[in-house]
C-alpha cells in the first residue's frame, strides 16, 4: 500500500497546528506491509485526524528535515515501527544505513525525540527485539530507554486496539475539541446503539432479522454464519481450488468451508468484526506461512471467509494482488 506524504501534509498557516495526528516511521524494506495496515486502521479509528506515513516520497530538491518537522509538528504520537532488519539493514557500499546522518528513518526517530510533546513508542513488528542503546547511534539512543509494544499478525486486532488506546491516552487534545452539542450527540447515539443492540439480541433469539438461532458454527470459526449454509456436492478444479462455494441464493457451501478449514489458515477464524487491515494482514501471513499450497487457494480461503463473516469491504482477489504481500 502506498502513500504519497506531500498529500496528507497540511499547508502550513499562521496558526500553531494543534497536535493530534500519529507519525509513524518504519523502513520499507523492513515493514512495509504493516506499516501501511497500520495507517489504515488508525486511519478509520481517528478520522479527520492525520496520519503521516511514507515521508521518504518526499520529491527530489525538497528540504527533507524542513517537511519531517513539518508533519512532526502536529503530531502527538509517533510509532517507530522496527522489524528484524530495521538495524542492520546496509547501503550498497556495505555500511550500515543506520550509521549515515542522511538516514530519513534516523532523521525522523531523532527529530521526534528531541520534541517533549510527543510521545515516541517503539513497536516491534516480525517478532523484532528491542536494540539496545549501544547499538544505535547517539541521537536516536533514548529510544532504547522507551517501553517497547509488540505488534503481531496473529492478533492483530487486539495490538492495533492497544495501539489505538495508546493514542487516545497521550493526546488529550483528542477530547478536548469536542464540544457540548457533540457530547449530547454522542450520548444520543450510545442510548440509540444500546437500543438497537438489545434489539439484536432479542431478535437473535428468536431468528427475526438476524441469523436462525440453531444455525451451525463451522469449524474455525467461533460465531454462526452470517448467510444461511447449503450441501452442494464439490468439484475440483486443475489449480486445486474446490466448487461451488456457494449454492443458489448466496448460502455457504457447508462441504467447501469444510474443504479450505482442513488447510487451517487464519484468515477462516478472524470474526466477524475484522478490519480490513487485520484482514489483509492474516491473508500475507497465511500466505508466508501456507500449508495449502497455492496462491489461488488462498483466495478461495478468503472469499469463503468474507461470504461465512458478513464482510462489507472487497480485498482485490486476484492473484497479482494478493502477492504484494
Amino acid at each position: 500500500m502506498a502513500y504519497d506524504k506531500q498529500s496528507l501534509i497540511p499547508i502550513a498557516g499562521s496558526a500553531k497546528p494543534r497536535r493530534s495526528g500519529i507519525f509513524i516511521s518504519y523502513r520499507r524494506d523492513d515493514a512495509s506491509g504493516e506499516a501501511g495496515h497500520l495507517a489504515a486502521d488508525l486511519g478509520k479509528r481517528f478520522k479527520p485526524e492525520p496520519i503521516f506515513i511514507d515521508i521518504d516520497s518526499i520529491a527530489p530538491g525538497a528540504d527533507f528535515e524542513a517537511r519531517i518537522e513539518q508533519s512532526l509538528s502536529a503530531c502527538r504520537v509517533t510509532f517507530a515501527l522496527i522489524g528484524k532488519r530495521w538495524l542492520n539493514t546496509v547501503l550498497p557500499d556495505g555500511t550500515r544505513r543506520l550509521d549515515h546522518e542522511g538516514d530519513l528513518v534516523r532523521k525522523e526517530i531523532a527529530l521526534a525525540l528531541r520534541q517533549p510533546d510527543i510521545d515516541v513508542v517503539p513497536v516491534l513488528v516480525e517478532g523484532a527485539v528491542m536494540p539496545d542503546a549501544d547499538q544505535l547511534p547517539a541521537d536516536i539512543a533514548d529510544l532504547a530507554k522507551r517501553n517497547a509494544f509488540e505488534l503481531s499478525n496473529k492478533r492483530w486486532r487486539y495490538d492495533v486496539g492497544q495501539l489505538c488506546t495508546i493514542v487516545e491516552r497521550h493526546n488529550r487534545s483528542f477530547f478536548r475539541h469536542w464540544t457540548r452539542p457533540r457530547l449530547w450527540a454522542l450520548a444520543a447515539g450510545v442510548l440509540a446503539l444500546a437500543g438497537m443492540a438489545a434489539y439484536g439480541i432479542t431478535s437473535s433469539a428468536t431468528g427475526e432479522n438476524g441469523p436462525p438461532a440453531g444455525r451451525a458454527i463451522l469449524v474455525p470459526a467461533t460465531v454462526s454464519s452470517a448467510v444461511d449454509e447449503c450441501t452442494h456436492q464439490l468439484f475440483t478444479a486443475v489449480d486445486g481450488t474446490v466448487g461451488p462455494l456457494t449454492c443458489p441464493g448466496n448460502q455457504i457451501n457447508t462441504l467447501a468451508w469444510q474443504y479450505y478449514a482442513k488447510f487451517n489458515p487464519l484468515v477462516m477464524a478472524l470474526g466477524r468484526f475484522a478490519t480490513e487491515g487485520q484482514v489483509a494482514n492474516t491473508l500475507c501471513s497465511d500466505l508466508k506461512n501456507s500449508t495449502i499450497g497455492t496462491v489461488p487457494k488462498e483466495i478461495e480461503a478468503y472469499r469463503m471467509s468474507a461470504l461465512y463473516y458478513g464482510w462489507m469491504f472487497a480485498l482485490p482477489p486476484t492473484e497479482n494482488d494478493v502477492i504484494r504481500c
